[in-house]
């Protein structure tokens, strides 16, 4: 899966591994793109989260994936209560 992410809402986290990841200080082109070695497809559930604080996540993926990709991700602070899921 391919993603744009805006640098404003990197900039939201400047703690986490993906704003990191972009800085200039990994990055010596930074409109390069970043290859992440995860799950692409939860990936958007990240973001959302990112956006609003909060995600909803539909029956096929795992509330408990999602809380590890976040952890993996850089979020210190992730409120389990924020990610709710249909079951």
């Amino acid at each position: 899966s391919r993603y744009e992410v805006s640098r404003s809402l990197l900039d939201q986290y400047p703690n986490t591994m993906l704003a990191r990841s972009a800085s200039d200080q990994w990055q010596e082109d930074p409109s390069s793109e970043i290859f992440i070695e995860r799950n692409g497809r939860r990936f958007e559930f990240c973001l959302d989260y990112m956006r609003d604080g909060e995600v909803f996540l539909p029956a096929p993926v795992s509330r408990d994936a999602m809380i590890k990709d976040l952890e993996y991700y850089g979020f210190d602070d992730v409120n389990p209560d924020k990610i709710a899921q249909d079951l």
